[in-house]
């Protein structure tokens, strides 16, 4: 059981942008389980790593992420552009989060320096991750939430 210390307020969360990311990450997972199921272990050890990160977070976060996706879909549906989400934070979100964004900056490299036929992420997508994980930072010390600034479509 996933012990929830909190909540996580992401104030104007950009949901056409959210809808991207995910498109995107789903897109860079195929590609990592290709790569794995292959064997293909030398250059690409990171796909590896991060489909073992996916595992864990799904299993351990699973319910609480489907929530909020749900949650987000439903309101793209309606035709909301933005709207404040709520996202629990477990006790060990400090952790969580640096895990996450050391893995994702290597998996960054490797579509940058064409490792992977998956580009890098878009600007955008890249700036409501970095935002999303600092809120989350942020909050979890304590400190009031801070809306998102960026682009929403």
């Amino acid at each position: 059981m996933v012990e929830i210390v909190g909540e996580a307020v992401l104030r104007n969360f950009p949901l056409r942008v959210w809808h991207r990311q995910q498109d995107y990450t789903h897109d860079l997972l195929r590609e990592f389980q290709l790569l794995t199921s292959a064997g293909d272990t030398g250059v690409h050890a990171v796909p590896a790593k991060l489909l073992a990160v996916a595992d864990e977070f799904l299993t351990k976060y699973g319910s609480l992420s489907t929530r909020l996706a749900e949650e987000r879909l439903a309101a793209l549906r309606r035709g909301e552009v933005t709207i404040d989400s709520s996202v629990p934070m477990p006790a060990e979100t400090p952790d969580l989060v640096a895990s996450v964004q050391d893995l994702l900056v290597e998996v960054d490299d490797y579509c940058r320096n064409g490792d992977l036929l998956t580009l890098a992420a878009p600007a955008d997508v890249t700036a409501l991750r970095d935002w999303t994980m600092s809120e989350m930072l942020r909050q979890f010390a304590g400190e009031p939430p801070t809306p998102w600034s960026g682009p929403v479509d």
